[in-house]
């Protein structure tokens, strides 16, 4: 059992790691060996990274204020914390082939670079290349031949030029089609107008009609009317006459 000078040793120790905000992973180990653990560590350390099985108590004193502390839900169970201030692709690399080789190793989560990670975006980030990979493939192209050099350059640029060669063609395209609609536009607006035009002279003339018929109407009913009171005068006198002769 650890010393109570100890375990402040080791709360003091993480929470330096921790407030230099490294990249970190946890694991359950639970169903390992110790061989198993120990080449575990083995690779770890060979990626740079830090493999530690501490109580779970103890990190969540340290994690307080960190990063890491966000993490405290994890802190549950046999885990054990992995440190990586360097390389988290190559630290993820050796957990992700672990895993697959040795089933009860189980990932639950992380830290990378300030943000909190699962297992999917630690599966996502071993297939990253490893700080070790990324300066052999540099090394390579600065070996290569000044013609394969040429020849990539060249390759770029044909890109590039196709690139804005596209961009050209949908400007142009873009620009006809807007032209071509305007037209369309202008064109239905016309036929629109005339429309109306058309339709205010009709209603016009239509108008003119009816006035000129009820016009009409008028002169025939006031005609009537005195063709009637004629009529109706000479009956009267016609009727005068007999009564005086009778």
């Amino acid at each position: 059992m650890l010393s109570k000078a100890a375990k402040n040793d080791i709360v003091k120790r993480f929470s330096e790691i921790f407030k230099a905000n490294p990249s970190v992973v946890l694991v359950e180990y639970k169903g390992l060996t110790v061989a198993e653990l120990e080449g575990l560590r083995s690779n770890l350390k060979d990626a740079d990274t830090e493999f530690k099985i501490v109580k779970n108590t103890l990190l969540k004193i340290a994690a307080k204020d960190t990063e890491v502390e966000q993490l405290s839900d994890l802190l549950a169970g046999p885990t054990a914390i992995a440190v990586c201030e360097s390389d988290p692709a190559a630290a993820a690399k050796v957990f992700v082939k672990t895993a697959k080789d040795m089933p009860s190793l189980v990932i639950k989560g992380g830290i990378v670079e300030g943000n909190v990670v699962g297992v999917d975006e630690i599966t996502a980030i071993s297939k990253l290349p490893s700080r070790l990979e990324m300066m052999a493939q540099l090394l390579g192209a600065l070996s290569s031949p000044m013609s394969n050099l040429l020849g990539s350059l060249k390759q770029m640029q044909a890109k590039l030029l196709y690139a804005l060669e596209a961009i050209k063609d949908t400007k142009e395209e873009t620009a006809v089609e807007s032209k071509e609609e305007a037209a369309v536009e202008a064109k239905e607006e016309t036929e629109s107008e005339s429309k109306e035009e058309s339709k205010t002279e009709s209603n016009e003339e239509s108008a003119v009609e009816t006035k000129e018929e009820t016009a009409v109407e008028s002169k025939e009913e006031a005609e009537s009317e005195s063709k009637e009171g004629s009529k109706t005068e000479s009956n009267e006198e016609s009727a005068e006459e007999s009564k005086e002769e009778s």
